[in-house]
């Protein structure tokens, strides 16, 4: 077997021929149960997994063991559309308002008695370019829709989770291998997601302590060139505070005013993808999702205030600016998750990390400055 991010991957080809011979673990399965698979027929009994879901870190997150409370529910009838909610204890709510993504029951599995979600349903049955005998071609992504997932052990469910530091209404359903999630919020083409259950299954099963191997041979570089990466996009982000900062302080509208501020806006668009290039040496990785997290939300806070500014409207620049405080805090929490040991030749990540600090943040976070802003335009 080997664990990826997202399933864990089997060898069967002493028993299978392609494409059966690869397997994805009934992870899901064993994590909302509890029931730990050692063999074909050999099982021992743990909790349930207290590991939530979907969305960022929160305690008050629905997890794995949230989900063995339903596991026996009816399904949904097909074509009804999916409003059902539920919190972190296992309570089963409406909500009649979530009706408006127009999410319904879409196909019934009679082999564990649970109706697919009509978002997951399309995700399972999508086609696209594939690569197969030496030509590209439009196919079938998957060699039937419960290939990668398994079938359905629970209804969807609505669940209300932070995701990038917002609270956002996600649904989520599980299958035996995978719990797929749908944002309505995301772009299209990734509103539908498959969860890490790689990491946390394996968090579960064997601990998440770090390895105690040494670093191989050229670590230290591999962490110079990435915090050299990291530094020059903290740099450029924090000379986007210091103009936008400028702009809100003298904004006299002109044509070259406008300039300069949609350049700041489309560089608080592109931080978030050019971060995502970025591979974190290891160690680095929470620091770096941490990091991504905080600038998809400066990527929100853009949207938010170039309405605001184009539009005159003093809703949408409190949201942004609101936006820029989440961003802020993400950014500290970041860096607190920095490891304790650097490099010693990177000079500028001392004890106090003060070089990675947003030296202009603080002025732009000033609720008068916006209210000055407004009042002037």
């Amino acid at each position: 077997v080997q664990y990826t991010d997202k399933s864990r991957m089997e060898d069967n080809s002493y028993r299978a021929t392609a494409p059966w011979d690869v397997t994805n673990g009934r992870l899901a399965y064993e994590l909302i149960t509890g029931r730990v698979q050692l063999g074909d027929s050999d099982y021992n009994q743990w909790q349930p997994a207290s590991i939530q879901v979907a969305g960022d870190s929160h305690p008050d997150s629905p997890t794995y063991a949230t989900f063995n409370g339903v596991l026996e529910h009816d399904p949904i009838p097909t074509d009804w559309t999916i409003t059902g909610t539920i919190d972190k204890a296992g309570n089963v709510g409406v909500n009649a308002g979530l009706g408006q993504h127009g999410v319904t029951a879409e196909h019934y599995v009679s082999q564990t008695n649970h109706t697919v979600a009509s978002v997951f349903w399309d995700f399972m049955n999508s086609s696209g370019t594939v690569y197969e005998n030496g030509q590209f071609k439009q196919d079938q992504l998957f060699e039937n829709p419960f290939f990668a997932t398994g079938y359905p052990i629970t209804e969807a469910y609505w669940m209300t989770v932070p995701v990038a530091g917002q609270w956002s209404d996600v649904l989520a359903q599980c299958f035996e291998r995978r719990c797929l999630t749908f944002n309505p919020a995301n772009s299209a083409g990734w509103q539908v997601e498959a969860g890490n259950i790689g990491q946390h299954y394996h968090a579960w099963r064997y601990g998440d302590a770090p390895p105690t191997t040494p670093p191989p041979s050229g670590s230290d570089q591999e962490e110079i060139a990435y915090l050299e990466d990291i530094l020059l996009i903290l740099e450029a982000t924090d000379l986007s505070f210091q103009d936008f900062l400028w702009l809100l302080e003298n904004p006299t509208l002109t044509n070259a005013w406008y300039a300069d501020f949609d350049e700041i806006m489309e560089l608080w668009w592109l931080m978030h993808p050019l971060l995502d290039t970025l591979t974190p040496p290891p160690g680095y990785e929470a620091f770096h999702n941490k990091l991504l997290d905080a600038y998809w939300v400066l990527s929100l806070a853009a949207d938010d205030i170039y309405l605001g500014v184009y539009a005159m409207d003093q809703y949408w620049l409190d949201q942004g600016a609101i936006k820029l405080d989440t961003f802020v805090i993400l950014m500290d929490e970041a860096i607190a998750l920095l490891p304790a040991e650097q490099p010693d030749n990177i000079v500028y990540l001392d004890s106090e990390r003060e070089d990675l600090e947003l030296e202009h943040a603080d002025a732009l976070l000033d609720p008068e400055l916006w209210e000055g802003f407004d009042a002037q335009n």
